[in-house]
């Protein structure tokens, strides 16, 4: 984004800073290296920010990957009606996430464009001013759980009604 902290809103600056969008997409993208033979594609690090920060749609996500993310997304429609909208806006945080994460080494990427995530511990806060922080890094484990099991980025993408 390349725009300075004082340039920022405030509200803006807090929720979308790097670090904490990139530890979001870093824990996603960790639990779905754990659950798969595969590494994490980097088109599914755009649509993490836009389910997981969400607060209705993070509220609606259920408590485990029983549910299929396909046959919840239905279930939930209204959610998802402008969710490439959401998705688009949502894209300069992610880079400036992914950046974040790379500058710090908390991800790398391998030959394939792949998202290879470190093995560093999620620090939960246990004060009650933090458990909206503690629900978004457990929404974004589980996500990554989730898109472990499901089928390839194009019929996510197509499924959430995002096209290039």
């Amino acid at each position: 984004m390349n725009i300075s902290w004082t340039e920022r809103n405030t509200i803006v600056a807090n929720l979308f800073n790097p670090a904490f969008c990139g530890e979001i997409i870093r824990v996603c993208a960790k639990e779905y290296n754990k659950h798969t033979n595969t590494k994490f594609p980097y088109a599914y690090a755009f649509i993490i920010l836009p389910i997981v920060l969400h607060k209705a749609t993070r509220e609606r996500m259920p408590r485990s990957v029983r549910t299929y993310f396909f046959v919840w997304v239905e279930k939930n429609d209204d959610l998802f009606f402008d969710f490439s909208k959401r998705t688009k806006s949502m894209v300069k945080y992610t880079k400036e996430a992914l950046s974040f994460l790379l500058a710090h080494n908390k991800i790398e990427f391998n030959d394939n464009a792949e998202i290879v995530a470190s093995d560093e511990r999620v620090k939960k806060i246990n004060k009650e001013d933090y458990q909206e922080y503690n629900e978004i890094l457990k929404k974004a484990e589980m996500l990554g759980k989730w898109l472990s099991s499901t089928s390839d980025v194009k019929s996510i993408y197509s499924f959430l009604r995002i096209t290039p």
